[in-house]
Parts: C-alpha cells; structure tokens; sequence
C-alpha cells in the first residue's frame, strides 16, 4: 500500500528524464509538497475545528441522553453517503496530481472532474440533510447539539466550496501548461487543501454521527 502511493511524496526525476513506462517528461518535486504557508494554514484550520471538537465532545458527556436522542435524528445513510463520496474524491485528487506531475495532463482534467462531480454530489447531499433535519423542527437554535452541527458542518461545507473553486482553477491550469512546473505551487496546494477538507469530514463524522452520545 505505501509503495502504491509513494507518488505522494517521493521526488520526481529532473525535468529533462524522461520516464521510460510512459514516455513522458518528469518535473522536479523536491521536499514536502506546496507552500510552507499553506501547512501554518491547514495546521491552524485543523486546530480550529480541533478545539469544536474538544468543545462538543465535553458538551456531549455533560448531556448524554440529550446528545444520543439528537443524533438519532439525523440522516445516517446521507452522513455515510457523504463520507463515500469524499473518499473517492480524495482518490480522483491523488490520481489528478500524479497525472499532472508526469505531464499526462488530459488524464489530470478527467480526474479533477471526477472530484468535482463528487463535491457537487457532496454539497446537494448536506442540501437534502439540511432540509429533512430543518423541515423536522431541528434548527441551530433546537439544542446545543444542533448548534454544534450546523456549525461545524456548515463551516465544513463551505472549506468543500472552495475546494471546488480551487480544483476548477487547476482543472483550466491543465489546459494551459506544458510541464509540471508550471503552476507546481496551485496543483499542489489544491491537492492538500482537498485532502484536508477529506480529511476534516471523516473526522466530523465520527464524532458528531457516531461517537456523539457515546
């Protein structure tokens, strides 16, 4: 398994190699992937949503049996749905980058499109949950499980919108480049902020879907 997703983070052979499995030119990727910035950023995002965490956990073993009836009441198989549909985006994302890096960049402009399909499907999905959850008397303001839900969800949605902004830009960059250098800091700050917001999902929904009144 770490041999098949080494991609991720070994060094490319120099631009001027050429892999000799595809034919095609490798570009330099020396060291951890994007910008340093972008690291304090995620670091900073997943302290954030780490302290909601924190919060709703130690409100959760105050109110038990109000957290357990709460969480009954959302949508279970939309919340799995969710975390499938994430998963395989996060997967489109790691293929779109190992694409993009050995220049086969029409192979890049599917699978970005693969994931953009998955957070559109992502987002009119939280849409249908919202609307059951609202439609049932179960708003922010219900009880403090709820307020924490649509809270840490809604602020999560809105990380998927803008994931899905910055894979648009990417997925017009690969029509535009010749070589993997071109536009390297985007393509690769796009994958990590993607893989984080993946990642701050599967971490929501266990916590609020499945640990809530445990």
């Amino acid at each position: 398994m770490t041999g098949d997703l080494a991609f991720l983070w070994e060094d490319a052979p120099a631009s001027s190699e050429v892999d000799p499995g595809t034919s095609t030119r490798m570009s330099p990727q020396p060291g951890l992937p994007a910008e340093p910035g972008l690291w304090v950023f995620v670091l900073g995002d997943m302290t954030i949503f780490g302290l909601f965490f924190t919060v709703f956990s130690w409100e959760g073993s105050q109110a038990r049996e109000l957290f357990a009836a709460s969480e009954q009441t959302l949508v279970q198989p939309i919340g799995v749905a969710n975390t499938l549909v994430l998963l395989l985006s996060s997967y489109f994302v790691a293929l779109a980058l190992h694409a993009h890096r050995t220049s086969r960049f029409e192979t890049a402009t599917r699978m970005i499109s693969g994931a953009l399909a998955c957070a559109i499907a992502f987002a009119l999905l939280k849409a249908v949950e919202y609307h059951a959850g609202i439609t049932s008397g179960h708003v922010p303001g219900t009880n403090v499980f709820f307020t924490f839900y649509y809270v840490m969800t809604g602020v999560h949605l809105l990380h998927v919108l803008i994931g899905a902004v910055l894979l648009l830009v990417w997925r017009g960059r690969t029509k535009r480049v010749e070589r993997f250098d071109d536009g390297r800091r985007l393509v690769e700050a796009s994958a990590v902020y993607w893989h984080m917001v993946d990642l701050l999902w599967i971490l929501i929904f266990t916590i609020v879907y499945l640990a809530a009144s445990s």
